[in-house]
């Protein structure tokens, strides 16, 4: 087993970051004087201190799904429901009000410009440490963890808008072209796994890396998912060479001997609630200075918890993502020889669904009360309107402080929340749990994918039966297209609300067939008010009128959104050099 090393390596996060500012609009002969009352670039790329806090300034600009409430990105897809109403993510499920040329980068919060700002200042860092005074030893990490994250963002370019433009200079006002052409696919590809390899050659492995801070490991797995995506569907004309250039790669990081798996489903739950770290390979950590969201502690205890434990439910499960466990026997719910009792819906269900799902009767703890309690969904069966007598976590309930922030669809999120603690209130509270971005399962799901694409049923079957087995799963035994469809159910449930879903419906080119259909939910009537433990319950999958319907009846796909648009004033500022994404011109 993976021996944790967390105790030996600090969060980068923690740090705090200079702030640099270059004026555009000045002569590049005056950038390299030095001011008398702030840093220069003269100070920043000679210093250590202060080159640190640079390269630390360039982590914090990735993206995190902590951040804000409709950040979670399964709530663009069919595995979640945003209850706030979101504007991008309703935009994106709901056509008649959809995304526009306009507001293209709503979807994206703000990926462009936030991607192409932190490549300058990583080109601007190159530049200038050609000359540094810095020990070498000391320079040549950094640079490999700038190659790291040029890689990483334009990685998120590259899953949003296709072909991009790659830059790798640092322009000034006295270059007299600043208009873009855009690079094809395969060549930004090409540019990512370059800059990986790069990484990986000078990069220290994750065993005696800072926690936080890039590694070799974590640039393997960067190339490695990159050579995935562009071997699927959507990147281009797919091919044994893309298959097999993304099978070896993800074979070297599924063979890692420096990083292990979660052996449990509890240990499984354990990487989501910051309690353990067998499988992470790069993270984003947090701190109570450094916290996941900066307004107060607001943080992911917000956003997911049930409005009756002081949340938003801003992103909650679909009754489409929990038909989606299997029961302990391997068997789908809709499979009629399962077991299932759509009464008695939560027994025996695949053990990372109680690590993942709060559902009706569900203990969890309540940080008003202070005390565990079962999570109660339901409606008084004698008079469903009747809000004193509802469930404290019911759509209608009237408890202090819910103020309709309760879930529309008979669940909540448990992965992911900070349990024990309080949602939104700072101090001793804030939310520490970690933001995973690339972990060891789903180097073993990536290689089975290829090896399905390869037609190498049996090997990509050891790799997902090794997950299955860690989390008390039975082997998968289908080939052909009913293999395709247990890897695809596979993927979904291991990495649910890990920001996955949506990029994976998109690259396989199938969310007309996930996103093309109501968010639904359960509707749970009490039919025992004097049971305490709120299993007396009935259970109703099916809209049937009144204030029972779809939380989000209305949802439609529209093919544009398979790529977003580049946005439009980037198209103008080029003079028509870069040219748009066809389905937005």
């Amino acid at each position: 087993m993976f021996k944790d090393m967390s105790s030996n390596r600090f969060n980068i996060f923690i740090v705090a970051v200079v702030l640099i500012s270059i004026c555009a609009s000045c002569n590049h002969d005056m950038l390299e004087l030095k001011p008398q009352n702030a840093y220069s670039e003269i100070d920043v790329f000679n210093d250590k201190s202060l080159l640190n806090n640079y390269v630390n300034g360039v982590y914090l600009g990735i993206h995190q799904s902590f951040d804000d409430e409709n950040s979670l990105l399964d709530g663009f897809t069919d595995n979640a429901f945003n209850r706030q109403g979101g504007f991008s993510a309703r935009q994106y499920t709901w056509f008649h009000h959809g995304i526009n040329l306009a507001d293209g980068e709503s979807m994206t919060r703000g990926s462009w410009q936030n991607d192409y700002t932190n490549i300058r200042s990583i080109n601007l860092f190159f530049d200038k440490t050609a000359t540094s005074k810095v020990d070498a030893t000391i320079l040549a990490a950094y640079t490999g963890e700038m190659h790291f994250l040029r890689a990483f963002y334009y990685f998120d370019l590259l899953k949003w808008y296709g072909g991009v433009p790659i830059i790798t200079k640092v322009y000034t006002p006295n270059d007299a072209d600043y208009e873009m052409t855009r690079n094809s696919i395969d060549e930004v590809v090409k540019f990512i796994s370059d800059e990986s390899d790069l990484a990986i050659a000078s990069l220290p492995s994750i065993t005696t890396q800072l926690k936080g801070r890039a590694s070799k490991e974590a640039a393997m797995a960067l190339k490695a998912r990159t050579l995935l995506y562009a071997a699927s569907p959507l990147f281009g004309t797919e091919s044994s060479a893309k298959w097999t250039a993304a099978s070896d790669a993800n074979k070297a990081v599924m063979d890692l001997a420096t990083v292990g798996l979660a052996p449990t489903a509890a240990d499984y739950g354990e990487l989501f609630h910051g309690t353990g770290d067998t499988e992470i390979i790069f993270a984003r950590y947090f701190s109570q200075i450094n916290q996941q969201n900066g307004w107060g502690g607001w943080g992911i205890n917000l956003w997911l918890y049930s409005g009756g434990n002081g949340g938003w439910s801003d992103t909650t499960p679909t009754q489409d993502l929990i038909d989606s466990y299997e029961l302990t026997n391997g068997k789908l719910p809709s499979d009629g020889t399962s077991g299932y009792d759509p009464q008695n819906p939560y027994v025996n269900r695949d053990p990372r669904f109680y690590q993942t799902i709060l559902f009706q009767g569900t203990l969890f703890f309540d940080p008003s009360a202070k005390v565990m309690r079962p999570m109660d969904f339901s409606y008084n069966g004698s008079n469903i309107d009747d809000k004193s007598t509802s469930g404290k976590d019911s759509p209608i309930s009237t408890y202090v402080g819910t103020g309709g922030n309760n879930s529309l669809t008979g669940y909540n999120f448990r992965k992911y929340t900070d349990e024990g603690k309080a949602a939104g209130v700072g101090g001793a509270d804030v939310n520490t749990n970690p933001y995973i971005f690339f972990r060891k399962s789903e180097f073993y799901l990536n290689y089975a994918e290829c090896q399905i694409a390869l037609n190498n049923e049996t090997e990509a079957k050891i790799a997902l039966n090794q997950i299955r087995a860690n989390r008390g799963m039975p082997d998968i035994t289908e080939t052909g297209q009913p293999l395709v469809d247990r890897y695809r159910n596979e993927r979904r449930v291991e990495l649910v609300l890990e920001d996955h879903h949506l990029f994976d419906i998109r690259r396989w080119m199938t969310a007309d067939l996930s996103n093309n259909k109501p968010a639904k939910g359960v509707i749970v009537i009490n039919t025992d008010l004097t049971d305490d433990t709120k299993t007396t319950v009935d259970y109703h999958y099916t809209d049937f009128g009144g204030k029972f319907v779809s939380p989000d009846p209305t949802r439609s796909w529209d093919d544009r959104y398979y790529w977003m648009p580049i946005p439009p004033n980037e198209v103008t500022l080029s003079n028509g050099k870069l040219v748009q994404n066809d389905a937005w011109k």
